[in-house]
């Protein structure tokens, strides 16, 4: 639409500049030139857009812009030579005739090939925000400054190349007049530099519009990235379009964004690692292995899956709920380790087990630790009340404690001890069934039956005894 509204508008241009700046071109019939610049025109157009549709997509992106102002310029060059040629072979019109119509052509075809060329980097910019490419860096780039010196040349050049030729033409048809006729002929020639004028700043106007909108554009994807890096979205990109000094800021800005995204990944994954060790050391301090955390948190994960947690949540619980027995650190070895069963008094010191992981979890900012401060104190509560430490009932137990208890107790019944056999999983599943309700949350069992054949595919990978 854009690149028909630029071949049009040269029509009607052409149509007035030929006769204004040319004699012999002055001496055609208006209808018969019309219908000349459309036919040449309209067969130019037909050529370039079947070149566009057929060679850009084989064309890099960070090669495109160029490409384009080129093509379009070649197009209006094509245009002009095809008019003199025209013109000189059919009504012998002298080179100077072809002359003036291949700069008339070269002058629209620059501000159409700047403009086509703004609105071609405009796509590349859309189509790399919806996929997230990004145009190669070239070892040279194309400073702003140097654009608007350019066009700014070349805008002058054009306005005094054509008020001189329009001048030349009148100069000649006011000597020949009679002095009657010289103040009818100062409003025609006053009209003729109105127009040249007029169209010479509609087009640098124009370009000033286009080059606004991929400012706009621009700085509403450099802003949107900032404001997602600010809210904790570290994947967000600006589309780079443009070999310039905003091409080079939006390189540098994604450059940031992604050391960033790495030094979060790498602090997270240290973070991780910190909760995972902690929550081995507490397991190795109850004669339980490493493996029992790794088991029971991707066990948690599935079930948290299942009952419709978001990814990141059921992530987060993965990485949280290894910590759930943290709090046996502070339990005294005599009671922790003691082989036989516990007094009342013993016990009543083993259950304060939750309170002390809460207490050791509390108080962070991290979501992370705050998930596993909640299964820490929560996970040994029970459906009916009859949990510890806080006697918490029902839809009162966070849903993060409620589907660790599930996952602990499995892997616990299951899992061999020096003071345990190993439960089958028909057994242990047989279990859970009969503390629906009173232990579990019953709407908790039937999903985790629903992910048992994965429960059991990670038990398996993750078995005692192996080297992992």
């Amino acid at each position: 639409m854009r690149v028909a509204a630029h071949y049009l508008f040269a029509i009607a241009v052409m149509s007035f500049y030929g006769g204004k700046v040319c004699p012999f071109v002055d001496r055609l019939d208006l209808a018969g030139w019309f219908v000349l610049l459309l036919a040449i025109f309209g067969a130019v157009f037909a050529v370039r857009s079947f070149a566009v549709a057929r060679l850009f997509p084989r064309v890099p992106y960070e090669s495109q812009v160029r490409a384009q102002f080129d093509l379009e310029l070649c197009a209006f060059f094509v245009v002009g030579m095809a008019i003199a040629l025209y013109n000189n072979a059919f009504h012998e019109f002298p080179l100077v005739s072809g002359y003036k119509m291949i700069l008339g052509c070269m002058a629209l075809g620059f501000y159409s090939a700047c403009d086509l060329a703004l609105e071609r980097e405009r796509t590349i910019s859309e189509i790399f925000e919806r996929s997230g490419q990004e145009a190669r860096s070239l070892e040279k780039y194309f400073p702003l400054t140097r654009r608007f010196s350019l066009v700014a040349a070349a805008s002058v050049a054009i306005l005094l190349v054509v008020l001189y030729l329009v001048m030349a033409k009148d100069l000649v048809w006011i000597i020949k007049m009679d002095i009657d006729d010289l103040p009818a002929a100062r409003v025609s020639v006053l009209k003729e530099l109105v127009f040249v004028c007029l169209v010479i700043l509609g087009e640098i106007a124009n370009l000033i519009v286009s080059y606004s909108r991929n400012l706009r554009r621009f700085f509403a994807c450099q802003n949107g990235a900032l404001t997602a890096v600010a809210d904790g979205d570290l994947k967000s990109r600006v589309p780079v379009s443009s070999n310039d000094e905003f091409g080079v800021m939006a390189r540098y800005t994604n450059k940031m964004i992604r050391d960033l995204d790495e030094r979060n990944r790498e602090l997270r994954e240290t973070q991780l690692e910190i909760v995972r060790r902690l929550g081995r050391a507490a397991e190795y301090r109850d004669n339980e292995t490493g493996y029992h955390v790794i088991r029971m948190s991707l066990y948690s994960e599935s079930l948290g899956k299942a009952l419709g947690m978001s990814e990141k949540e059921c992530e987060t619980l993965r990485f949280a709920s290894p910590m759930h027995d943290v709090g046996k650190i502070g339990i005294p070895d005599n009671i922790l380790l003691k082989p036989g069963k516990l007094d009342e008094r013993e016990w009543k010191i083993m259950k304060t087990h939750a309170a002390i992981g809460a207490e050791i979890l509390k108080g962070s900012r991290s979501e992370l630790l705050k998930m596993a401060e909640a299964i820490a104190l929560t996970h040994q509560e029970k459906w009916d009340g009859s949990g510890y430490p806080n006697g918490l009932a029902g839809e009162d137990i966070p849903v993060v404690g409620r589907i660790t208890a599930v996952c602990d107790v499995f892997d616990a019944l299951t899992s061999e001890r020096p003071y345990k056999r190993a439960w089958s999983v028909e057994e242990a599943v047989d279990y859970i069934e009969t503390q629906s309700g009173k232990h579990f949350d019953p709407r908790l069992v039937p999903l985790f039956k629903s992910v048992l054949p994965e429960i059991l595919e990670n038990k398996a990978k993750y078995r005692e005894n192996q080297g992992h």
